[in-house]
């Protein structure tokens, strides 16, 4: 156990380059929302560090406003659980106010046959959303198509969270690039996310996926220890 009492000039001075990292993230937030500083009508922080001066300083600093001090910042994660729950319960607001939206964080999408990675879910999009992708083959007379789906950032997949996959067999024989593969991906209230594929003269797939990776590998395992090298994708 160490104990040691620090200035808070020491304090900002070790942190400094965590505080940047802060004031860079409010900005890509805005940006990512589509919304300017001069929209901006209230201004909420949430949780223990929003107590750190220095942070509501950079806070105050891009958003140009002063901080709303009509909620805790310790209670409102918690006031904001107790309306989903409420919400979930099917419980009725007297007010008639309870909307709560719940969006995608990150962008979800599928693997193609150069490794690039392709969204088909945006990020920040609010939640159910139904999106739909065509592909087609990368080869020809290919009888079928793996859909590897990732989340993430990254442009290539090696940088994204595999999060699961599915087979599409019997795709009539065709020169690479006719095909035409109707990729659709649902994500419901309950975060649930279904993929799914239709081709013209091949019955509509409607398939959750068999294999959800759980943070440690697993999925990307079996994926390759079944296909091996021999994987189709789109």
């Amino acid at each position: 156990r160490i104990c040691k009492q620090v200035s808070r000039e020491e304090f900002e001075e070790v942190n400094q380059k965590i505080f940047e990292k802060r004031e860079s993230l409010i900005i890509q937030c805005l940006h990512d929302a589509k919304v300017e500083v001069d929209d901006l009508t209230d201004v909420i922080v949430m949780g223990g560090c929003s107590y750190i001066p220095k942070i509501k300083n950079i806070v105050k600093s891009v958003c140009k406003r002063e901080l709303y001090k009509g909620m805790n910042p310790l209670e409102a994660a918690v006031c904001g659980t107790a309306l989903q729950g409420a919400v979930a319960l099917g419980i009725s607001d007297p007010l008639g106010d309870l909307d709560p939206l719940t969006s995608q964080t990150t962008p979800i999408g599928i693997q193609t046959n150069r490794n690039p990675f392709v969204s088909i879910i945006p990020r920040n999009i609010t939640i159910p959303v139904h999106k739909e992708l065509i592909v087609t083959t990368g080869n020809d007379n290919q009888k079928e198509v793996l859909i590897v789906i990732y989340e993430g950032d990254a442009e290539k997949t090696e940088g994204n969270n595999l999060l699961g996959y599915f087979k599409i067999a019997g795709i009539p024989p065709a020169p690479k690039g006719v095909p035409q593969i109707k990729v659709s991906m649902d994500i419901n209230a309950h975060l649930l996310i279904m993929p799914g594929s239709q081709q013209p003269v091949v019955p509509i797939m409607e398939v959750r996926m068999p294999t959800v990776d759980d943070c440690y590998g697993c999925c990307a395992e079996a994926l390759h220890r079944e296909y091996l090298s021999t994987l189709n994708f789109i």
